[in-house]
């Protein structure tokens, strides 16, 4: 495991980036917009592009008011304008359109409209100064699009006290369950009832916690083919028949595994999925009665004949083609939204920096390395790691570095990110981390 110049961290940092610098140009052109210049003298084109829309009209004595009433064009509050002359007698405009950006901080909501920018500046838009402790979501980094959410809670300081350690950690404001469930911790059995789940989180509150993360497994199961007689006349009483050979089906049964300081302490079965479904054995059994009768013995030669019984067929001649063919192999790979997996583990996980550092496994770190407990998931493994929700993914890596909140069970796994803000950016989230086959 990497030992010096370390950076992680476990809480959400409050550092904002500010504003993108508009360009000269583009801070002039937004004030001309709403002043009296003038356009240009007589005989000047405007081309005005807006969003998918272009316009090309006269731009004759006016201001660039002028131009866009003239267009039938409206400017609301946040949108920007960008003029630049081409040449002596044409004018181009272009108009970036605001969009609203919901802000959901500290129980208040209200709306902003920005053209670009990130999660920050729609906070200081919005008037909404979050601390270093607090959460935010989106990443005050993350670039503004129409239709973002963002939400602020208020981080509270509290004291994990876990195997006799005690750790400071900033959790989101609510009751203490939610709190401990983004710490990827429960209240431990040692509690006594003092401190209940429903309780408001307090500042410095001190709890007993235990660390617990959760795990889904994959099964297969054999499900054996079932045999079934089939009367005919095609045959004598007493004869059988192989018509159909069975094949035996496949089902794969997935577990919910709870997992409390490294120790299995639940294990649930989840839902069950039939891959392939299984053959029956189909038997003719014969009903004719034996008849001398030339007519009635023609007849059951020609019904033979229609469903392909002879008395040289072999099983494997008259197995029915109506079902593939079943590889009988264990199958414990999962395939769900073209990522095949073999199991997935869902718990907390923190980053880690380290410019010059070497790996546990004797590599150089880079984004796509993962430091992991190797007894859990064994140095080599291919990961795919991403929030459930699909919200936030680290996407394909390596477990090549031991993690030592990993090896005490507080974390699953502790991601390298490329600078330290990226560290502080991340702070600890609960992530699901697929192994691969």
């Amino acid at each position: 495991m990497i030992t010096s110049k370390k950076a992680r961290h476990a809480a959400p940092t409050g550092k904002f980036s500010s504003f993108k610098k508009f360009t000269a140009v583009a801070v002039f052109c937004a004030m001309v917009t709403f002043s009296a210049i003038t356009a240009a003298s007589d005989g000047k084109t405007a081309y005005i592009t807006d969003g998918n829309i272009s316009y090309t009209i006269p731009a004759d004595d006016g201001s660039i008011n002028d131009v866009l009433n003239n267009a039938g064009i409206t400017l609301y509050s946040g949108d920007e304008t960008i003029v630049t002359e081409q040449s002596g007698d044409t004018l181009s405009i272009t108009i970036k359109r605001a969009f609203p950006v919901t802000v959901n901080a500290y129980g208040s909501s209200s709306i902003v409209r920005l053209n670009g920018g990130t999660v920050s500046d729609a906070l200081k838009a919005a008037g909404v100064d979050a601390a270093a402790a607090d959460f935010i979501t989106p990443a005050p980094t993350a670039e503004l699009s129409e239709g973002t959410e963002i939400t602020v809670v208020k981080g509270v300081k509290v004291y994990l006290i876990k195997g006799g350690e005690e750790t400071l950690v900033y959790v989101p404001e609510g009751t203490v369950k939610d709190a401990l469930a983004y710490a990827g911790c429960e209240l431990c059995s040692e509690n006594n009832g003092e401190i209940k789940d429903t309780d408001a989180v307090k500042a410095n509150m001190r709890l007993c916690v235990d660390e617990v993360f959760y795990r889904t497994t994959f099964v297969s199961k054999e499900l054996p083919p079932k045999t079934v007689e089939e009367k005919t006349d095609s045959l004598k009483v007493g004869e059988k028949k192989l018509k159909t050979e069975g094949k035996a089906g496949k089902a794969e049964i997935s577990y919910k595994e709870k997992y409390i300081n490294g120790e299995l302490v639940e294990k649930k079965e989840d839902k069950t999925t039939i891959k392939y479904k299984p053959v029956d054995n189909i038997i003719l059994v014969g009903t004719a009665v034996e008849n001398s009768d030339e007519t009635g013995v023609e007849a059951s030669k020609d019904e033979n004949e229609e469903i392909g019984v002879t008395a040289e067929n072999t099983a494997a001649d008259i197995i029915a083609e109506e079902e593939p063919a079943v590889d009988t192999a264990e199958e414990t790979v999962h395939e769900e939204s073209g990522l095949s997996y073999k199991s997935v583990i869902t718990g907390s996980c923190t980053a880690y920096w380290e410019p010059d550092g070497i790996t546990a496994t004797g590599t150089v770190p880079k984004v796509g390395t993962v430091a992991v407990d190797p007894s859990i998931i064994p140095y080599g493994t291919k990961l795919y790691i991403a929030s459930e929700d699909g919200s936030y993914v680290y996407g394909y890596a390596v477990a090549e570095d031991t993690g030592g909140a990993c090896m005490a069970g507080e974390i699953i796994a502790d991601l390298y990110m490329n600078s330290e803000a990226d560290c502080s950016d991340f702070g600890r989230r609960v992530l699901n981390v697929y192994i691969l086959d």
